[in-house]
């Protein structure tokens, strides 16, 4: 039995000269410095918004935390103003024995309106009835005149004053913490784009020094070949 050798197909082998090499090199880093470039075009776009949101967050955190710092600093103030007007209204009331008590009850308030730690519930329910008491007072002693009876309003309108800072700074508390963890979160994802960023800005150096080489021994070639 006669073997029948298999017939192989040789293709044809193409050898590049030197100029297409050059060639196919060049078009292989033009395209990755333009891949890269506009990746980094775009992704600075998205890095300088980023980057502006994080400054503003940081803006109004700063302008929260002064204003909570204003808050408490506040309250404290209307409490001594008020303090000052109910002692001097005492100061000129005669026969006290019959309000004694509650002038008693209404100092003992002013001191406990000094704890920075108090909880909103425990001091929105001072106020309130450290105003029944002054307007008591006011009414137990019908010697008063007008300019007397002209400081309980205006002591009530200081404890309306702490009233609203308070609720303002209870709806203020958590927007420090909250604008914290957005702002650092914010600062992560920039910082992060601009890792990328780096990264990018070398490669396109790279391979623009090669580029650089490759057109350079196409111009050499070129030269060697006149």
């Amino acid at each position: 039995m006669t073997e029948i050798e298999p017939q192989v197909t040789y293709e044809p082998v193409t050898i590049l000269s030197d100029a297409e090499l050059y060639s196919i090199v060049i078009e292989k880093h033009n395209k990755f410095i333009k891949d890269f470039t506009d990746e980094q075009e775009r992704l600075e776009v998205v890095v300088n918004s980023k980057r502006t949101e994080y400054q503003r967050m940081n803006k109004e955190l700063e302008a929260f935390e002064t204003r909570i710092v204003v808050l408490r600093e506040k309250r404290h103030q209307l409490y001594h103003q008020a303090k000052k007007l109910r002692i001097k209204l005492f100061e000129d009331i005669v026969d006290t024995g019959h309000i004694q008590h509650i002038e008693n009850e209404t100092a003992d308030i002013e001191n406990r309106l000094q704890n920075a730690n108090m909880s909103s519930k425990e001091e929105l329910y001072l106020i309130n009835r450290i105003s029944s008491l002054v307007n008591e007072i006011v009414q137990g002693v019908p010697e008063l005149d007008d300019v007397h009876r002209g400081f309980l309003p205006s002591i009530l309108d200081i404890f309306k004053t702490a009233e609203s800072a308070r609720k303002e700074l209870d709806d203020m508390m958590d927007a420090p913490a909250k604008h914290k963890s957005e702002s650092a979160s914010i600062k992560e994802e920039f910082e992060e784009m601009e890792s990328r960023l780096g990264w990018l800005k070398r490669r396109i150096e790279l391979h623009k020094d090669a580029l650089e080489y490759w057109e350079k021994m196409v111009v050499e070639g070129a030269s060697n070949n006149e």
